[in-house]
């Protein structure tokens, strides 16, 4: 079968490689849809702790050997350990991702276990399933933050992340919502999706404030626009690192929340807020396509809302 392998630092070849069998209590995929997103762009720089070669791809869709559609839950934990009794998988040691430690949906089919298979409702179309696993991470932080209802909230980028956190909050029935992001396609997307306000760039003081980038500027960004007393949210993953101002941190009493990946629940309640998601918003990519466009997020072409990979085109 046709798979795309990392193999370094901005080395993603197209190659064939030998089609994958299930094992007990796992299933063939068939991939009708890979969502890309930051971790493969940053994997593109520096693969980190990605064994190689790689076959990246975490948002994954498609159909077992009977035409049924699933959304692929790409966590993987002991589940004995207490943060998986707890329902926080993400946190077990032995956590790992399709698409990262295991082979995802950068290839025809992939191999998972059957219990991460969840039903994709016919009423999705394939474009839309791709928002869900970006949407599952959203739903993660929202829950992790708990805003009021009366809570004003900024979400850094609109990307697939900050789509999903301008849909919960819409689901939550929130109304002040505001978004600061550079590319206008993602603006009105934003728009579309909810948000009260979409510009370039934002002032003011937020009681909740969403980065979704993680770059310095947008880490910079999300301190300094939230209120006294409020809440720092950290999604992005764009910059490894960055100094704080804990002095300020603390005399301005912020909370710092760190959010990453999601639950198998958090997954399963991304899948009714993609519904108003647009299919046009996707840009569908074959095999050839795919490393160009990872190069063109690096270069900071954001005018796509969503990039995906379609393995059977």
């Amino acid at each position: 079968m046709k798979a795309l392998c990392l193999r370094g630092p901005g080395r993603l070849d197209l190659q064939k490689v030998v089609q994958p069998s299930a094992g007990p209590d796992e299933v063939v995929i068939n991939v009708e849809i890979t969502g890309l997103g930051g971790s493969e762009v940053a994997a593109m720089q520096n693969p980190g702790f990605r064994p190689l070669p790689n076959i990246m791809g975490h948002g994954v869709c498609g159909t077992n050997e009977a035409g049924q559609r699933f959304a692929v839950y790409p966590l993987l934990s002991c589940q004995d350990c207490s943060f998986c009794q707890e329902n926080v998988p993400q946190l077990c040691s032995a956590w790992a991702l399709i698409g990262v430690q295991k082979p995802g949906g950068f290839a025809e089919k992939v191999v998972v276990p059957k219990q991460s298979l969840v039903a994709l409702p016919t009423s999705l179309t394939w474009e839309q399933g791709a928002f869900i696993e970006p949407f599952a991470n959203a739903v993660n932080a929202w829950e992790q933050a708990a805003p009021k209802p009366t809570d004003s909230i900024l979400v850094i980028g609109a990307g697939s992340l900050g789509l999903g956190v301008i849909a919960i909050a819409r689901d939550q029935g929130l109304t002040a919502v505001l978004v600061s992001e550079p590319s206008s396609s993602r603006r009105q997307a934003a728009l579309q999706l909810g948000a009260c306000e979409a510009a370039r760039t934002i002032e003011g003081e937020f009681d909740v404030v969403f980065d979704t980038v993680g770059s310095d500027d947008a880490r910079l960004s999300c301190m300094s626009l939230t209120r006294r007393n409020g809440k720092c949210v950290f999604l992005g993953f764009a910059s490894p690192s960055y100094e704080i101002d804990f002095s300020r941190m603390i005399r301005e009493q912020k909370t710092l929340i760190g959010s990453f990946v999601f639950s198998g629940d958090q997954f399963k309640k991304a899948i009714q807020l993609v519904e108003h998601c647009r299919s046009e918003w996707v840009r569908n990519l074959s095999f050839e396509e795919v490393a160009e466009e990872l190069d063109a997020y690096t270069g900071g072409n954001y005018d796509p809302v969503k990039s995906a990979l379609r393995p059977q085109w």
